[in-house]
């Protein structure tokens, strides 16, 4: 493992051969622990803190799961353009507390204390609805708090969200094709600030923010690479490759970044002393 990574497998699917069994998604939240999207079988199961949690929904289709707080989770599906539920807030009971449609094309999920974030694929973006606006901030029973397109004047266009992170507060950082500049958005001010990235970075699937440095997950033409930028620089590093899929987690955490395999659940820590030296 590089120097400047520490890795963690905390999730290893441990069913015999004969039974198929693969992570859909996972998500981590220290305080909170581990929540599953597994597929076993034909059939979506989720898992809390290895809790089988009951879910009477139609499954095959659900492919996020996010922590909303140690007491409630998200589990949504893609989304169609029939605009039927695609979003559902549940707890550890598996009771469905809240649901509503939350766009279609659903490409990224982000959860902070200030909703509930959903990002979209082109398919969404060039289709009709909610998700024309690229980004959407929902309250936890559906309410629109925010649009992109709408809300802000003169911020670069989506029409793909590759990566989404949180940032500090109820801010959000997107990494949008197709000019692909680091947006950091504002709900609450309704403001948004762009920089540029250089071209070597473009594509990243995975997008971490803390203090002055950004990384950025698997751009065009890498394996799973890993780099570090300090914003508003132009000479990236790179640090080291994940495993699988991965994406930022929140700022207060630890670790930097989930990754997901078929069989796997890993941590990333990136060791930088300087993200949070503003000197």
């Amino acid at each position: 493992m590089n120097e400047k990574l520490i890795e963690e497998i905390i999730y290893s699917v441990d069913v015999p051969p004969a039974i198929h069994q693969e992570i859909i998604d996972a998500d981590w939240k220290e305080g909170c622990g581990l929540a599953l999207l597994l597929k076993k079988e034909k059939k979506r199961e989720v898992l809390v803190n290895e809790k089988e949690v009951p879910i009477c929904l139609p499954s095959e289709e659900l492919g996020f799961i996010r922590w909303i707080n140690r007491n409630t989770i998200l589990v949504a599906a893609y989304g169609d353009e029939n605009g039927e539920e695609n979003l559902f807030v549940m707890n550890l009971n598996g009771e469905i507390i809240h649901s509503f449609h939350g766009g279609m094309a659903t490409e990224s999920i982000a959860v902070g204390k200030e909703g509930i974030w959903v990002s979209y694929f082109d398919e969404g973006t060039m289709g009709t609805g909610i998700s024309t606006e690229g980004l959407v901030l929902f309250d936890v029973t559906g309410k629109v708090l925010f649009r992109y397109h709408s809300d802000l004047l003169d911020s670069p266009e989506i029409f793909d969200c590759y990566a989404i992170g949180k940032g500090k507060g109820s801010t959000l950082w997107l990494f949008p094709y197709t000019d692909f500049p680091l947006v950091l958005v504002n709900p609450k001010e309704r403001t948004s600030r762009s920089y540029s990235v250089p071209e070597k970075l473009r594509g990243s699937h995975g997008l971490c923010i803390r203090g002055k440095f950004a990384y950025f997950f698997d751009p065009y033409n890498s394996n799973r690479e890993l780099y570090q930028l300090k914003i508003g620089k132009q000479e990236p590093q790179l640090i080291g490759t994940l495993q699988g899929r991965a994406r930022g987690l929140d700022p207060s955490e630890s670790c930097h970044f989930i990754a997901i395999t078929e069989q796997q659940v890993l941590l990333y820590q990136v060791l930088n002393e300087d993200e949070y030296n503003f000197l």
